[in-house]
């Protein structure tokens, strides 16, 4: 019979380059599951490393820690692969718009920067800028 290999919750955070609490904040959340205790102390086989390393590659992706559990549960196999494309999908979207947002801003903060209004209420990008139902007293 052979022994499962185990290593501590410092071991892990270690190997992992995370602090401890994120490894328990982690199982507070459904993501990591620790073998079991020894002497008190969590223990994690080790493929709990590769595990927090897809955590802090989705994360550093942008992906909640909700999609990310969604990502880590059953099923495998082609279920999984949709599952991924489906929650990246939805991620380059929101970044699609996230970037068409940035690049509106960017071209009214450049504009506005030599603008040749004297006050604010004068000036016309503001006016340009907003929608008629973001302009106070503006008829809908």
């Amino acid at each position: 019979m052979t022994e499962t290999v185990s290593i501590s919750i410092g071991q892990l955070a270690s190997e992992v380059g995370v602090r401890a609490s994120a490894l328990r904040f982690y199982e507070d959340e459904g993501i990591l599951t620790p073998l079991g205790r020894e002497g008190g102390k969590r223990r994690y086989d080790t493929a709990a490393v590769d595990r927090v390393r897809f955590v802090r590659f989705c994360q550093a992706l942008g992906f909640s820690l909700a999609e990310i559990r969604r990502l880590l549960t059953e099923p495998t196999g082609r279920a999984a692969k949709r599952r991924w494309r489906e929650l990246v999908d939805q991620k380059v979207e929101a970044l699609d718009l996230a970037v068409a947002r940035a690049a509106a801003v960017r071209e009214i903060l450049t504009a506005s920067r030599d603008c040749d209004c004297i006050t604010l209420e004068q000036c016309n990008l503001i006016e340009l800028g907003s929608g008629p139902q973001e302009r106070p007293g503006a008829d809908a």
